[in-house]
């Protein structure tokens, strides 16, 4: 049984990052284009560097841990990545991991939906869709980055290298950068009643990040 779910659980890292692009990228642009006519995917170019520094880093950032996941992927099922742990210790971290791992994609694609046609990839300053303050957005500004650094944890208790964890560390840096860009968008865009929601719900986790 045990080396079953080994077998299984050695795929996970990578399909948690395919489900990212697929589910939570090309998905989600789908339905935004059959729901609201449009992919909600905003051009970058020169003209906003600092929005194409940002994108970029989230591609390469995904690409290693992809690349990473599907290294250990093609590695024997039996090759433990926590080696300084016993296997039943390593065993229990990797499975413990792949729940942080789908919980984080069931709370990706939640806050995306609850998004509806205010879901951007980018930032499009001509845009003013309305401020979404329902559903988990009553318990956080950002469920959609908090659900991108849980499942990048997910994926850290699964591969536990170096790499991983300064992934993780860099994961929440841009995620960070970014929050920053399109909280000034919200500012300039809604004005106090995006002051007044910020007031009220923490940035990443409930009471925590308050403005």
């Amino acid at each position: 049984m045990s080396a079953t779910v080994t077998s299984i659980l050695h795929f996970v890292p990578f399909a948690g990052i395919i489900s990212v692009l697929l589910i939570g990228v090309i998905g989600r642009a789908l339905v935004q284009r059959m729901r609201y006519g449009t992919l909600g995917i905003v051009r970058f170019d020169l003209k906003a560097p600092a929005q194409a520094a940002r994108a970029a880093g989230f591609v390469l950032f995904f690409g290693v841990l992809a690349v990473q996941a599907l290294d250990a992927a093609r590695r024997p099922a039996g090759a433990r990545a926590a080696a300084w742990l016993p296997p039943e210790g390593a065993l229990a971290l990797s499975i413990a991991g792949a729940i942080v791992l789908v919980g984080g994609l069931g709370l990706l694609v939640a806050a995306q939906l609850q998004m509806g046609a205010s879901w951007r990839i980018g930032i499009d300053e001509n845009a003013k869709p309305g401020l979404i303050d329902g559903g988990l957005f009553r318990f956080c500004r950002n469920p959609i980055y908090l659900a991108l650094l849980v499942i990048v944890a997910g994926y850290v208790a699964m591969l536990p290298t170096l790499l991983s964890l300064l992934m993780w560390v860099g994961a929440y840096l841009s995620v960070r950068l970014q929050i920053r860009a399109e909280e000034a968008y919200l500012r300039r865009s809604y004005g106090e009643a995006y002051q007044a929601y910020a007031r009220r719900v923490g940035r990443l986790l409930p009471y925590l990040g308050r403005l």
